[in-house]
């Protein structure tokens, strides 16, 4: 490797596959490394550990064994919850956070899983336990579509997604304890809240981009994540829904880019 190692985290319900377009577009000048989450795609499924304090631990493993000691870290929508995870406990080992249409629980979550102000119900739906693996088995396609080309927080282009990507992670969530799996990411948000209690009381020290997408989450991430650093940058990507990297990749690579630019020498 020669440029600066970024790993890439994918949102749900997504895999590493959500980074196909961006991943080419930072190769001038990073080293993108791009896995699967925990749980999702080709990877394990095992029955619990799925807080992101947890993750954040498997992943520097994961890390640690490509021989990495520092590491910029971008995280989209559950990815951003395990890049702050990562990042607060190991800030050395960070040097920089990009923060990509995600909140954190403690520091704003909780209004986007509020259904009476708007926010979304598929947070409950997926934290209600069993119920919700049986009720999706066999529809995964279906339930996929819906959030990726729904009209709030979806995409600005319904086809930037195609019928084939879709399908792509559908079969992802049908692999044996696929759904569960994705589930427990949202099953563990309560221990999630009492672990960035804590780690928020310090703030974050290296630059921070937060950004978010016009028809997405907007402000939102940069509000959340100032909460928690102290050196943070904002951008919004315009004619964009909720999935900047399928759906406005160049856009999004340029601001990463311009922004490792910009606070390398300081983050060393």
């Amino acid at each position: 490797m020669g440029g600066l190692p970024i790993i890439l985290l994918h949102g749900w319900p997504q895999t590493s596959h959500a980074w196909r377009r961006v991943a080419p577009l930072l190769s001038s000048e990073c080293d993108a490394v791009i896995p699967d989450l925990p749980g999702f795609g080709f990877t394990s499924k095992p029955d619990s550990g799925f807080d992101k304090k947890t993750i954040a631990q498997r992943l520097r493993d994961f890390v640690r064994a490509l021989g990495l000691s520092r590491i910029a870290l971008a995280g989209h929508d559950l990815g951003g919850h395990v890049a702050y995870a990562y990042a607060a406990q190991w800030p050395e080992e960070v040097s920089h956070l990009v923060f990509i249409e995600s909140s954190l629980p403690s520091f704003g979550q909780e209004e986007a899983m509020d259904v009476s102000k708007g926010g979304s119900w598929h947070f409950g739906f997926n934290m209600a336990g069993d119920i919700s693996e049986e009720l999706v088995r066999g529809r995964e396609k279906l339930f996929v579509e819906h959030f990726m080309r729904r009209e709030k927080v979806g995409l600005f282009d319904s086809n930037s997604v195609s019928d084939a990507d879709i399908a792509y992670y559908a079969r992802a969530l049908q692999r044996p304890g696929a759904l569960r799996s994705s589930f427990s990411y949202y099953r563990t948000l309560p221990i999630d809240r009492g672990d960035n209690l804590v780690w928020g009381q310090t703030p974050l020290p290296m630059p921070v981009l937060a950004i978010g997408a016009d028809w997405g989450y907007g402000p939102a991430s940069e509000h959340t994540i100032r909460r928690v650093a102290k050196d943070v940058q904002g951008a919004i990507i315009r004619r964009c829904g909720h999935y900047p990297a399928e759906e406005r990749p160049s856009e999004l690579a340029r601001v990463i880019i311009d922004f490792l630019a910009k606070t390398k020498s300081i983050s060393r």
